[in-house]
């Protein structure tokens, strides 16, 4: 274990733990395990002969983690191999401690996208130091990430100075996820840098029309179920075909046409168990190109 005692959040924490092969066996090191997200690992060398040595740098995201003492740990499993011998598994648990003190808060200490186009998000940067740090330059992981920094204003008597940075989305960022970062440079030399990591969930843009877009559904008095028909269309005009459907509410009745078309048709029903009182779900439509359409679906309860 790896005690650092106290320390000051923000700034990447850094330790390297020496790996040393003390057996008369080859050593494969076959995973690594951090015990969270804001862990970051990097391995030397995987395959370590008898008395080899190699190393593993765990580092650790300060900026999202809480004031105060903290452990965190990263699990390195391995293979013991040897001629005629069965190969033999095991773990190693290594640990870090620190206690965080903060001086400098970021909120949010991480970002999360989740958008079909254009996002943004704003970074708060507050010192509450005598003589805080200024923020002198603002970089990003990828070309699809921007970010713009708004010069320090000076605070009010008795306040602490607040910068801000915003932080954008482009529109022609790919579709898929991915990890990137914003690196926030400071004039501080106790925080030269500050990295704030930033998960990117970009969606396709629908390609299919939904009408209704979503779904209200209205009890008259005495009705003890109810349904409504939504019909889908390709937007550049070709023909569809729905694959599957599912409702994130278990009871939901949905029967969809089957076969390709200019037009394709889901019937979605609530069921007299449902309709007692008043609900909402969303029922997702696969169509056979993988696209996907989600539905809202609302209803009141029945009447009297």
């Amino acid at each position: 274990m790896a005690a650092k005692g106290e320390v000051q959040a923000g700034p990447p924490l850094l330790h390297t733990f020496d790996l040393v092969n003390m057996t008369n066996k080859t050593v494969t090191i076959t995973k690594i395990e951090a015990g969270c997200g804001c862990l970051r690992q990097s391995l030397g060398q995987m395959v370590l002969q008898p008395g080899a040595k190699t190393q593993l740098i765990l580092e650790v995201n300060t900026l999202t983690q809480p004031e105060g003492p903290n452990r965190w740990q990263a699990v390195v499993s391995y293979t013991l191999q040897s001629p005629g011998v069965p190969d033999q598994t095991g773990e190693l648990l290594l640990q870090i401690t620190a206690t965080l003190i903060r001086e400098v808060i970021i909120q949010p200490p991480q970002i999360a996208f989740s958008a079909t186009g254009s996002a943004s998000q704003t970074l708060t940067i507050t010192d509450k130091r005598p003589k805080p740090l200024t923020v002198t330059k603002v970089t990003t992981s990828a070309p699809h990430l921007s970010a713009q920094w708004a010069p320090s204003a000076k605070p009010l008597a008795g306040r602490p100075l607040t910068q801000t940075v915003t932080v954008q989305l482009l529109a022609n960022a790919p579709v898929g996820h991915r990890d990137e970062v914003v690196v926030l440079y400071t004039d501080d030399p106790a925080y030269p840098e500050l990295r704030v990591p930033v998960r990117v969930q970009k969606h396709a843009a629908a390609t299919v029309r939904v009408v209704p877009e979503e779904v209200n559904l209205r009890l008259a008095a005495g009705q003890t179920d109810a349904s409504a028909l939504v019909q889908l269309r390709s937007r550049d005009g070709q023909d569809i075909a729905i694959a599957h459907v599912e409702s994130d509410l278990p009871g939901i009745l949905l029967k969809h046409s089957n076969g390709r078309g200019a037009v394709a048709t889901l019937r979605i029903t609530i069921p007299e168990n449902l309709t007692t009182q008043a609900g909402k779900c969303h029922v997702r439509v696969r169509l056979e190109d993988q696209s996907e359409a989600v539905i809202p679906v609302m209803w009141t309860g029945r009447k009297k």
